[in-house]
């Protein structure tokens, strides 16, 4: 089991010098999406786990805005899933710099309404400033994966998350993981205060 985390500053950064969604072309592909590429460097792309979506609040208590499983496969994996996340739902760093206002109407004229239903999901991670994640080992099972999903949704109450089925009780590969997760948020905690 592996875990890491990135920080979205950088990518705030970059909305905040080009107010068009998405920002700049170059050899036929938007420059955010080379961004988010090198972003997601060393997470395993054939790997499932865990990510959680949050912030630090003005106490310095980390705040679960969103958590999210990904699947063994290479297009459901750890990779795949931020990548996809991070690419689609990019509205919600624009919206992050420019509100929601001004995002959603250039997004509405950008594909003429198509994908407004969409916005919806994307705008719920506004406020994020940091993405941890946990790999599970190669031999835990999707749905092992999906169980312990539902077990981290109760216990980091993450503020858009649905709470899902009956109460299921955490055992040790849960420990496992909310010890990783608490190793990544104690590092983030020692470079930023």
């Amino acid at each position: 089991m592996s875990s890491g985390h990135f920080s979205l500053f950088g990518l705030l950064e970059f909305a905040s010098h080009h107010h068009e969604l998405f920002g700049p072309m170059e050899k036929g592909s938007f420059v955010y999406g080379r961004k988010v590429k090198d972003l997601l460097k060393g997470i395993p792309n054939d790997r499932g786990g865990w990510y959680l979506w949050g912030r630090f609040n003005d106490l310095g208590w980390w705040e679960t805005i969103y958590l999210g499983k990904a699947g063994n496969r290479k297009v459901a994996s750890l990779y795949g899933r931020l990548s996809s996340e991070l690419r689609n739902e990019a509205i919600f760093v624009w919206a992050s710099v420019y509100g929601k206002e001004d995002t959603l109407k250039q997004y509405t004229k950008r594909y003429k309404g198509k994908f407004d239903s969409d916005s919806t999901r994307s705008l719920r991670k506004m406020g994020a400033q940091f993405v941890l994640w946990v790999s599970a080992e190669k031999e835990i099972s999707e749905d092992e994966i999906s169980r312990q999903e539902k077990i981290l949704i109760r216990i980091f109450r993450p503020s858009h998350n649905v709470v899902r089925g009956k109460h299921i009780e955490p055992d040790e590969l849960t420990k496992q993981v909310e010890d990783q997760i608490e190793r990544e948020l104690t590092i983030i905690k020692g470079v930023i205060y």
